[in-house]
């Protein structure tokens, strides 16, 4: 069987929803995002998620809507004791898109020039995700962090007791 030459394909066509020839009406689509995803943008900070978008669009002539729910899951290292972690990354978008002269993308409204015939959603699914993380990805509870890499850290609390204090600045703390 020959094999399929993916040379000069674009990585991201799968991100693309081309929708000139579409009927009035909503139309869904389900979005595969894995590691391989992540690969195209070297400034993600995301790098070991899997899961769907799955992306509902309201079309007519004049204007459209996506909506997208995304669900990943996102496996990361403890920022306390480096165990893997699994984080549920959910997101609910919903971008209005119109019609005009020049294409102009923002964050709830896009605008499509007239030679525009599909829509990339590679950016948003990136942005999306980014957003969906938590801001400290470490284990909820610290006793479920591993032992062995915990006893590495000493809080302040312990290092100031272990400190000897020159009886002469002691004095200087009176003033």
């Amino acid at each position: 069987m020959p094999s399929l030459n993916l040379e000069g394909m674009d990585p991201l066509a799968l991100y693309k929803i081309t929708f000139t020839g579409l009927k009035t009406g909503n139309h869904e689509f389900q979005i595969d995002v894995d590691q391989e995803f992540f690969t195209h943008f070297p400034e993600s900070e995301i790098e070991d998620a899997v899961g769907v978008v799955n992306v509902l669009l309201e079309y007519s002539e004049l204007n459209m809507v996506l909506h997208l729910n995304m669900n990943l899951s996102w496996k990361v290292p403890c920022g306390r004791c480096l165990e893997e972690l699994n984080y549920d990354l959910q997101r609910v978008e919903r971008i209005a898109i119109q019609f005009g002269e020049e294409t102009d993308i923002g964050d709830d409204l896009w605008t499509l020039g007239k030679n525009e015939f599909e829509l990339d959603l590679a950016q948003t699914i990136l942005d999306m995700a980014h957003l969906a993380r938590p801001t400290n990805q470490v284990h909820e509870n610290e006793s479920d962090c591993d032992p062995e890499m915990l006893s590495f850290f000493k809080t302040d609390s312990e290092e100031k007791s272990e400190k000897t204090i020159d009886p002469r600045w002691d004095a200087l703390k009176n003033l």
